[in-house]
């Protein structure tokens, strides 16, 4: 055996296995970051859609008389929210 065999034996050629390890824990790790974005996508989605319908449905109960509504804005309490 020569020296270039002995060093592909023992150095170069076991490093795929260090090679195939590695690039399988960054491609775990890169699935649970997609994973968690798409969760926390989700939550959001959620929050926005019951902030709409609070909002809707507060519309719906004031009515659409412009006196009506000028009263709720002038006895409005700014430390209520």
């Amino acid at each position: 055996m020569t020296i270039l065999t002995l060093l592909w034996r023992f150095t170069i050629g076991g490093a795929w296995k260090w090679l195939a390890a590695g690039v399988g824990l960054v491609g775990l790790y890169l699935k649970g970051r997609a994973d968690s974005k798409a969760k926390q996508a989700g939550k959001d989605a959620k929050a926005f859609q019951k902030t709409t319908e609070r909002m809707q449905d507060a519309d719906a109960a004031m009515g659409d008389d412009p006196a009506v509504l000028r009263d709720r804005l002038r006895n409005r309490d700014p430390k209520q929210r």
